[in-house]
């Protein structure tokens, strides 16, 4: 059964246990058989539109059980999802729909109407509210219809966006076939079961929250938890009202769950495992969620989207053979190092982390440059930087565009950011090159400071000639507050705006 598409996996599991709650948003439920009447009556509705297997549908709205019950009524029909960043301008809505040439666009109305403003109006549907197209008067005119469709593992089950933290977006396609084999590595190297519940905290039209989370547990039959708008204090609240088992923050917002007073006076105890991504993940950090939560597996994962997603886990019971690393291989999953001419890295030799697996992406949308430029015989070149050991353990050393290049040397900005962060004063920190007259680029750091907490520049400095080689050492440290530390909507630093915001200020 697992081999199904998504869209057969889900009415499997309406069948054969229909009363199981799948999905959970505040005090609203559906229940497998509910999510499964209601996502075939939504496909009908978009069958009704002129969708058919292959077309190209869009999502602009936020997190919520529509979404999902949107995305799998497009599933249901054989179509393409496509989902939307609601954060991004306007502009930058309107290039990606002009990218993916959507059939239709499903427009919830709590968008702000300029985000959707320069969406055609000949596909943009409005879905949800008081409209004729809510769910719930979509569920009572369709009720009990049902696609007659099958939906091929070939086919594209979504096209998601992706540009890092660099700001150019690209299209990339994943197949049903794709994520069914990321769903396969997770549930068994991760020990997810059918008895989870899981938290979805960060957006779903991102590869996190959509491909790791919330998919896996679909085809499980397990529970999912829709955080709508994301808080720590939610968050929190979250995990102990519906006992949540399981879920994933990238580090920024497990020091936020660390940080935050309710974490101390909440009951925590039904997380059994805690999964951290998406940048460097200190000991200290790891050493304050086993004393928050005792008893807590933590796993720490390497993936991008174009890998379709995971690539790398270090499992709670491995940590203590590579605490530094980003672990080993999802079972399904080859991992090489490339050198800059192509051929394979010797056993501890740092170079490009390449990557080959059945999940790995169709390809980019409309972008056969691109796509031919990612790959190289088959292996997915990640642009990432990092090295193997003799038991297969990687590390993860920094993005190929952030590593700096000073003085003849190369600097890789994690390195330093983990030393940076193992300051007792230090809360976050974000490295990267700035242009210089005299070293080509040199190194400089944004640092945010614990709250309580005290640093000068000079002490940060010192304690980087402490710990690091000199020519690591930072040139310049700059502070901001973590309010003003610019974060993507997968917690990830932009270092692209700090460069920007601070142009010209290097010494």
């Amino acid at each position: 059964m697992m081999s199904m598409p998504l869209s057969a996996q889900v009415n499997h599991h309406a069948q054969r246990n229909p009363g199981k709650v799948a999905l959970i948003e505040g005090l609203r439920k559906l229940t497998y058989a509910e999510l499964n009447e209601q996502a075939q009556a939504g496909a009908v509705f978009l069958q009704e539109k002129g969708i058919l297997p292959g077309h190209r549908v869009a999502i602009l709205a936020p997190s919520s059980i529509d979404w999902i019950v949107s995305y799998l009524a497009i599933q249901y029909c054989g179509a393409t999802a496509v989902p939307l960043n609601s954060k991004l301008t306007p502009a930058d809505i309107a290039a990606e729909v002009s990218l993916t040439e959507p059939s239709l666009v499903l427009v919830h109305p709590d968008m702000d109407e300029e985000l959707a403003a320069n969406i055609p109006r000949e596909c943009k549907v409005l879905l949800g509210g008081d409209s004729n197209h809510s769910h719930e008067s979509l569920f009572q005119r369709f009720r009990g219809l049902a696609p007659d469709v099958v939906v091929e593992r070939t086919q594209t089950q979504v096209i998601l966006f992706t540009g890092g933290t660099t700001g150019v977006q690209k299209g990339v396609m994943l197949s049903h076939e794709n994520i069914f084999w990321n769903t396969l590595q997770l549930v068994i190297d991760t020990e997810m079961h059918e008895d989870d519940v899981t938290v979805l905290a960060t957006p779903l039209h991102h590869a996190g929250a959509l491909v790791i989370w919330l998919i896996p547990h679909l085809y499980l039959g397990a529970t999912a938890v829709i955080l709508p708008q994301y808080s720590t204090e939610g968050l929190l609240e979250v995990i102990a009202r519906d006992k949540v088992t399981n879920g994933w923050t990238p580090p920024s917002m497990t020091r936020d769950i660390l940080t935050h007073p309710l974490s101390r006076s909440l009951d925590l105890s039904s997380f059994q495992r805690w999964y951290v991504a998406g940048g460097p993940f200190p000991a200290r950090d790891r050493d304050e969620m086993k004393a928050l939560i005792p008893g807590v597996k933590i796993v720490y994962q390497y993936g991008l989207t174009e890998a379709g997603v995971m690539v790398t886990v270090l499992k709670d019971k491995d940590y203590h053979l590579a605490p530094n690393s980003i672990g080993r291989p999802f079972m399904n999953c080859d991992v090489k190092i490339l050198r800059e001419d192509l051929s394979d890295a010797a056993v501890g030799e740092v170079g490009e982390i390449a990557v080959r697996s059945p999940s790995l992406m169709q390809g980019y949308y409309n972008r056969p440059d691109a796509t031919a430029e990612a790959f190289h015989d088959g292996w997915l070149r990640t642009g990432d930087l990092g090295a193997m050991d003799e038991l297969g353990f990687i590390s993860f050393h920094d993005r190929l565009k952030d590593m700096v290049k000073t003085g003849g040397f190369n600097v890789y900005s994690q390195e330093v950011e983990a030393i940076l962060q193992r300051h007792p004063a230090v809360r976050e920190a974000a490295v990267f090159g700035m242009p210089s007259e005299q070293w080509g680029e040199e190194v400089v750091a944004v640092v945010v400071v614990r709250d309580g907490e005290t640093a000068s520049e000079a002490d940060i400095l010192g304690f980087g000639k402490e710990h690091l080689s000199r020519y690591k050492v930072p040139k310049r440290i700059f502070f901001l507050s973590y309010e003003e530390l610019p974060v993507n909507y997968s917690g990830k630093i932009v270092k692209k705006e700090l460069r920007e915001r601070f142009r010209g200020n290097a010494a």
